[in-house]
């Protein structure tokens, strides 16, 4: 049987990403509750802003998506876990972080000077869509 972890309340107190985690929830909640026409940590596109971004999701990059969400990598150590090339990854991860989609932060690397870390910007992605129809 697989153990479960309880978090209490003393957790979200004393971790940082679990209190930003809370602080976004509630600034979204209050948006709700005051019928605000856009939520925060959301983003909206607009037909062609759509279409745009429906043709750069390719399979290989939604892998990447799939794979940076499970765990914050450089761009070599994300190449590995999808087994593909470094240069092709790097292009795709650029693509991506245009979109808004991952973003590449500069982290210390111990006794070898600075990376660059793949973070997502989202643990889901959800699509809503209404087509006029003539």
């Amino acid at each position: 049987m697989m153990a479960t972890k309880k978090i209490s309340m003393a957790d979200f107190h004393s971790d940082p990403e679990l209190a930003a985690h809370v602080a976004r929830g509630r600034e979204v909640a209050r948006a709700l509750d005051a019928k605000a026409p856009t939520l925060p940590h959301s983003m909206t596109f607009t037909s062609l802003e759509f279409v745009e971004f429906v043709s750069e999701m390719t399979p290989k990059r939604v892998e990447l998506l799939r794979a940076a969400v499970k765990k914050a990598q450089s761009i070599s150590e994300l190449a590995v876990t999808v087994r593909r090339e470094q240069s092709a990854v790097s292009k795709d991860v650029t693509r991506l972080a245009k979109l808004g989609l991952l973003k590449v932060e500069e982290v210390a690397n111990a006794g070898h000077g600075r990376k660059k870390l793949v973070v997502p910007i989202a643990e889901s992605i959800s699509f809503s869509a209404n087509f006029a129809l003539p």
